[in-house]
Order: C-alpha cells, then sequence, then structure tokens
C-alpha cells in the first residue's frame, strides 16, 4: 500500500487491485514525488526470490497493521468499485496478462476456485481477487478512511488532494494507466472477448463478497454505488475538462508519452 508524503502529512493510499490504483500511484508520484511501499518490478522478479507474497501496493490492512501503528498515518483514502466489476476485470488481468488461466476455463468456474484455493493461499494472483474489504483500515479504528467510488469518477480526488496539502497545484486530473502486466505464459496475450456473467455469476460475487457490498454501499443487482457522487465545484469541473482536452493534443501527448517512460525505467 503506497505511502506518500503530502506536505507535512503521510498518507496511506489503501490501493485495491483492479481499482485504478497505478492511474493514482501515478498521479501522486507526478504532484507530491516518490512514494514507499510501490514495487512495480515485483512481478518480474522470480516466486522464490519475491520479499513478500504480495507486491508491496497490494499488501492488504492486517498485514500492514502488523508493521505500521495506525497513527502513523494522518490520513488513509482508497478508490474502490463494484465487486462485480472488479472480478470481471481481475479474471480478464488474469487470463490476457499473466496467462494464469487455462483454456475452456469461464469467468464463474475461474472466480469459484480463486475463492477456493485462496483459503489456503490469500495472497495468489498478486491479491487481484481478494476482497476489497481486506484492504482497508476497520471501520471506527484508529485510522479513518476517505472512500472514492471508480463509477463516479477520479475527479474528486483532486481537490481531496488540495485541502491535503493546504494548496492547489499540479495537474487538474488524472489520466487513466494502462499498465503493462507481464503473460507468464510466455505466448502471444490472449484475448477472451465480451464477459457477460450470467445470474450464476453474478450470486456468487455475492456470496464471495459480501463485506465488501455491506461496507462499500453496492447492492448486487445495481451497478451505481448507493452514496451520491461527490459535489464538485464548477471550477474542479471547468480544470478537469479542459486538461483532459489538452492531453488530447499531440505536444501533451507526446509529453505524455515520455512521462510514462520516465516512469516506467524508475519503477518498472
Amino acid at each position: 500500500m503506497p505511502i506518500v508524503r503530502i506536505g507535512p502529512k503521510l498518507v496511506y493510499f489503501a490501493h485495491v487491485p483492479k481499482c485504478a490504483g497505478s492511474s493514482v500511484e501515478d498521479y501522486l508520484h507526478d504532484r507530491f514525488g516518490a512514494l514507499a511501499l510501490v514495487d512495480r518490478k515485483y512481478i518480474s522478479v522470480p516466486p522464490d526470490l519475491r520479499w513478500t507474497r504480495s507486491s508491496p501496493q497490494h499488501v492488504d490492512w492486517a498485514a500492514l497493521a502488523r508493521m505500521f501503528p495506525a497513527d502513523f498515518f494522518d490520513a488513509c483514502f482508497a478508490v474502490v468499485r463494484h465487486p462485480l466489476d472488479r472480478a470481471v476485470s481481475a479474471f480478464r488481468f488474469q487470463a490476457e496478462v499473466e496467462g494464469t488461466v487455462p483454456e475452456g476455463i469461464g469467468f464463474g468456474d475461474w472466480l469459484q476456485a480463486e475463492a477456493a484455493a485462496r483459503q489456503g493461499d490469500p495472497y495468489r494472483s498478486d491479491n487481484h481477487s481478494r476482497p476489497q474489504s481486506d484492504f482497508l483500515p476497520p471501520v471506527g479504528g484508529a485510522l479513518p478512511c476517505t472512500i472514492f467510488h471508480m463509477e463516479h469518477g477520479l475527479d474528486a480526488l483532486i481537490p481531496y488532494f488540495d485541502a491535503l496539502a493546504g494548496v492547489s497545484a499540479g495537474p487538474r486530473a488524472l489520466r487513466h494507466t494502462n499498465k503493462a502486466g507481464h503473460n507468464t505464459a510466455g505466448g502471444a496475450r490472449r484475448q477472451i472477448g465480451e464477459i457477460k456473467p450470467d445470474a450464476a455469476d453474478r450470486a456468487l460475487v455475492a456470496e464471495i463478497y459480501s463485506a465488501d457490498f455491506a461496507r462499500l454501499g453496492y447492492h448486487p443487482d445495481q451497478r451505481a454505488p448507493l452514496a451520491p457522487a461527490p459535489a464538485l465545484s464548477a471550477q474542479v469541473i471547468a480544470q478537469a475538462t479542459a486538461e483532459r482536452a489538452r492531453a488530447q493534443r499531440p505536444l501533451w501527448k507526446l509529453a505524455d508519452k515520455i512521462a510514462r517512460r520516465l516512469r516506467r525505467w524508475q519503477w518498472e
């Protein structure tokens, strides 16, 4: 779980896998400097030589709490998403990028197998299929955690960071990061096409991730969060819209490409 220094504050980003974590990390890095507890070279290290069961950015709260007292941090935030969409994203990543899903195994069979295997290996798949609630500090504990829902967009993170920093500076919008994965199968990446979960799949997700539905404010049959979207000022919306428009210009695209390569050189 990345730790970033924002002004005098140490801020804990509870990075839930498959919830735009790389995009948030890149923004934090670009605006506030290097992050701690991030290792994007983790997957490229042979399993026997890895120092942890998961990459440090994907550590669960129980493991982190054994190393850091809750009052070590000044603030905590997380980005979450509907458990079904997150599970589908994790399945696609394992099938198309990591190459860990055998041919002929569909989403429901994979998810059921993951849940069963996680009983003895909770860190499997770099925690991609682990419940989101496992990554968050306990409700009512010493460290409150501000929750952002992916379905509402990421623009609300900007004023949140501004408030922590005490200044409105830096990029006014987050950009999507297409994180390059590692195909452990060693061949061309597999394309699995559209995934259409059926009623049995949805029921399975509701059962496996019941704690997430209860804590994060989602309903199994409703894709939008139950909580309303954060209220954003007209200025925040205008700045984010303008920055995304500028990002489509050729020179901005070139600058972004160079920045991505520099980050890859630094982190990967």
